[in-house]
């Protein structure tokens, strides 16, 4: 029987691929940083939708982000390199 998707056990983690992948180009520094907060790739999606500002602002203000994710969010945005690509 499958372990229910809420089980933080059962999310698989990300990979240094996934991460640039998913957030884009940041330094070793800042994907060594992600991995170490045991983030998964739902994670990973999560926070580049807040980064790229998806939503309107009532959805933004409804789901704050909290924990993990943010967590994730101040690594990335502190990332030079990330914050100099053009978007």
């Amino acid at each position: 029987m499958a372990t229910p998707k809420s089980d933080s056990k059962a999310r698989p983690l990300a990979s240094s691929i996934d991460v640039r992948h998913v957030i884009g180009p940041v330094t070793d520094e800042t994907v060594a940083a992600i991995l170490k907060c045991g983030a998964s790739a739902e994670d990973l999606e999560l926070v580049a939708c807040y980064l790229r500002g998806e939503g309107n602002r009532v959805d933004r203000e409804g789901h704050p982000i909290a924990g993990r994710v943010a967590q994730l969010y101040d690594i990335v945005s502190a990332d030079e390199l990330y914050m100099n690509e053009e978007r």
